[in-house]
């Protein structure tokens, strides 16, 4: 269950991978920008990398589910789309 102390703003950062994978999928889908989805996926990890300064600065230890989840999304979602659409600088088949 989530700590109820828990500031709202901290909630939301951990949360943000979700938008940026969205962000992603639109970018290699609809708009065929490689470049621009795979920036979307390494920005996706601002958020919680935020939220883990944040709470080490408070000297707070993060619920294991505000890490598990918004960090397993990203990572499925990056290698279904390197298989999709290949890593930047390498083709969807290969080099």
């Amino acid at each position: 269950m989530t700590d109820p102390g828990t500031p709202q703003a901290l909630r939301h950062l951990w949360a943000s991978p979700a938008l940026f994978v969205l962000g992603a999928f639109v970018a290699f889908s609809v708009v065929g920008s490689r470049e621009a989805g795979w920036a979307l996926m390494a920005g996706g990890l601002s958020g919680p990398v935020v939220a883990l300064g944040w709470q080490a600065v408070r000297r707070e230890r993060p619920e294991t589910a505000f890490v598990v989840v918004p960090l397993s999304l990203p990572a499925l979602m990056t290698v279904l789309f390197a298989i999709n659409e290949g890593f930047p600088g390498i083709g969807a088949g290969g080099p």
